[in-house]
C-alpha cells in the first residue's frame, strides 16, 4: 500500500497549481478499516467521484483527520492508521449514512463495523478533494485531475480485491472502467414505483451489474445512478433492498476468490 500512498501524493501535489483544490488537506485514497475489510468475509467497496471539500472543514480542516495534523500525512503507516479510523473518529456521516450505508445493510455490510463484513469507500475520479464539487469543475480541471485519478483508482482495486464494488456515479463514468470485462451490463432489479405505490415519475431505476477481471479473480461491479447523492433517488428501505438484490446475484453467478 505504500506505493499507492505515494501515489495519492503524487496527485494531490500536481493539484496544488489549481485553484479548486481543498487547502489545507490530504489526498484521500479510501475510506475505512483496511484491517478489518480484509478480513471480512465479503469484501466490498464503494465509489462515488471524489472526496467532499467537507472532509476538511473550513473552521477546523483536519478534525477528520486528526493524526495527519502537523504535516504528519506522509508518513505512510500514519497515513493509512488515519484512513483506517476515519469512521471511528468524525465521519462525515450526513453524506455516507445517506448513499451507501442502507444499501451496504442488505449485503449485511457496514461502514462502521456494524455488520458481517466492513467496507470501504474510494473514488474513481482523483484522491483531491475540490471546491466547487466535480459535477460543477470545468473540463481544464477535470482532465488535470483524471489524469492521475484513473490509473490509481485501478491500482487500489487490484490492491483490495474486492468481491463486490458498488458505484453510483454519472453514467458517463462507467467507460473510465478499464479492467477486462467477463460479462455484459445486465439489469438485476429494477424499482418501478415510489414509496406510495404510484409509478416513477422518470420512469424505472435500474440497478445493474458486471463482472470484471481484477486482480486475478472477478468481481462483480454494480452500478445505480446518481443525483445530488449517490442512490438518491431510492429510500432508505429501498437501498436495503437493491442490497439484497446485489447479494443474490453475486451468490448466484459467484466466481472463487483468487486473494
Amino acid at each position: 500500500m505504500e506505493s499507492l500512498v505515494a501515489q495519492a501524493w503524487t496527485a494531490f501535489d500536481r493539484a496544488a497549481h489549481l485553484t479548486c483544490r481543498v487547502t489545507p488537506a490530504v489526498p484521500v485514497l479510501f475510506f475505512g478499516d483496511l484491517a478489518a475489510y480484509r478480513a471480512s468475509s465479503l469484501r466490498v467497496v464503494t465509489v462515488a467521484l471524489n472526496p467532499s471539500a467537507h472532509e476538511f472543514p473550513i473552521e477546523e480542516p483536519f478534525q477528520r483527520f486528526p493524526l495527519l495534523k502537523d504535516n504528519h500525512g506522509r508518513e505512510p503507516e500514519r497515513y493509512l492508521e488515519a484512513m483506517s479510523v476515519y469512521f471511528r473518529k468524525d465521519p462525515y456521516r450526513r453524506w455516507f449514512d445517506r448513499s451507501f450505508e442502507p444499501l451496504l445493510h442488505g449485503l449485511g455490510a457496514s461502514y462502521y463495523g456494524n455488520g458481517a463484513s466492513t467496507v470501504l469507500h474510494t473514488e474513481i475520479c482523483p484522491p483531491v478533494a475540490t471546491d466547487p464539487t466535480w459535477s460543477k469543475l470545468g473540463k481544464t480541471y477535470r482532465k488535470a485531475l483524471e489524469k492521475d485519478g484513473g490509473p490509481l483508482f485501478h491500482s487500489l482495486l487490484k490492491e483490495l480485491c474486492p468481491q463486490i464494488v458498488v458505484l453510483s456515479v454519472a453514467k458517463d463514468h462507467l467507460k473510465r472502467i478499464k479492467f477486462a470485462p467477463g460479462t455484459d451490463w445486465t439489469t438485476i432489479h429494477a424499482f418501478r414505483d415510489k414509496k406510495d405505490g404510484s409509478p416513477r415519475r422518470d420512469g424505472p431505476y435500474k440497478i445493474h451489474a458486471r463482472w470484471y477481471d481484477v486482480s486475478q479473480q472477478q468481481s462483480l461491479f454494480v452500478f445505480g445512478p446518481a443525483r445530488t447523492k449517490p442512490l438518491a433517488d431510492l429510500t432508505n428501505p429501498r437501498k436495503k433492498e437493491a442490497g439484497g438484490f446485489i447479494l443474490n446475484e453475486y451468490h448466484r453467478k459467484s466466481r472463487p476468490a483468487a486473494c
